[in-house]
């Protein structure tokens, strides 16, 4: 286990250091060209449009609107997709509407969220999965899918993993984070409740990363350096506006670790599973200091 490797200067200055001199050789051996401003432009493009269709579409607003949609009852040609709806997931006692059956059933909140969940997926996995399908200088493997120089770098994810844990614990006393966390307020009402929004959740964090230190950083390096790092750090500031102050300002920091975490094992795993692992840790702390474990 190579300690030193965790080195301010070694971790941060020398992988920087690295990752511009790469760029520097790239453009040595092929001057900047069209085609690499073309391809900033596009992955740029492709990460506004994502957060855009994200911020509009993705949320509770429009979750409640198309419910009532499909479940409009002087329109017979939903009359399918709202019986249908009915029977597989919410079955009501004596048929009826699916917005009431939704509402009433207690798992309103859930299905909120998990479309909230979805739209993540879709918007930083599916839509940049198809980005670079559509793209002939892109290729999914350049993305930092790769397990291979994570492997190599997994004592990393521990000894990194391990302090971040500890402060969760110590800010799972306060009144803040137990009121906020988890996301989905009854996840301490049962197993199911519990389990199925922690599916929800891991999967939209294996797809956050994906985007910003897979999509992004990793196709980008070689053209800007660790500059590459310090952009993908702001729009991933932003999306944590509306969350506690403390958390927003620590994204900063989690955005250029991780960030520079993903340049140096040239794999989103290490961040992934860090990710994984705080979130699912503030969620079952919370549970904990105010619910206790969901038995049922």
């Amino acid at each position: 286990m190579r300690l030193g490797e965790l080195n301010p200067q070694r971790f941060f200055l020398d992988a920087w250091r690295d990752l511009d001199a790469e760029a520097a050789a790239h453009r040595a051996e092929a001057p900047a060209t069209a085609k690499d401003a073309l391809l900033v432009m596009y992955i740029f493009a492709v990460v506004a449009v994502s957060l855009i269709l994200q911020e509009y579409f993705g949320g509770p607003d429009t979750f409640y609107s198309l419910l009532t949609f499909v479940d409009d009852p002087t329109s017979p040609a939903r009359a399918p997709i709202r019986y249908a709806l009915v029977a597989a997931v919410f079955k009501p006692h004596g048929g009826g509407s699916a917005q009431i059956a939704l509402i009433t059933g207690g798992y309103y909140e859930l299905w909120n969220l998990a479309y909230w969940a979805t739209w993540r997926v879709i918007g930083f996995l599916v839509i940049p999965a198809i980005a670079v399908a559509a793209h002939p200088r892109l290729r999914f493997a350049d993305t930092g899918l790769s397990a291979r120089g994570f492997s190599r770098h997994v004592w990393l994810y521990g000894v990194l993993f391990v302090p971040v844990l500890i402060v969760v614990i110590i800010v799972s006393f306060t009144d803040e984070f137990s009121t906020y966390y988890p996301f989905y307020a009854e996840a301490h009402r049962s197993l199911f409740d519990f389990t199925v929004w922690e599916a929800f959740y891991v999967a939209q964090f294996l797809s956050l990363e994906y985007f910003f230190r897979g999509f992004m950083i990793q196709p980008l390096r070689r053209i800007m350096g660790s500059s590459s790092i310090f952009a993908m750090m702001i729009p991933y500031v932003m999306i944590h506006f509306g969350k506690p102050f403390p958390e927003c300002f620590a994204a900063v920091i989690a955005g250029i670790v991780l960030g520079t975490l993903a340049i140096r094992t040239r794999s989103i795993w290490a961040g992934f599973l860090i990710h994984v692992s705080v979130a699912l840790s503030m969620d079952i702390a919370a549970i904990l200091q105010t619910h206790g474990v969901p038995w049922r």
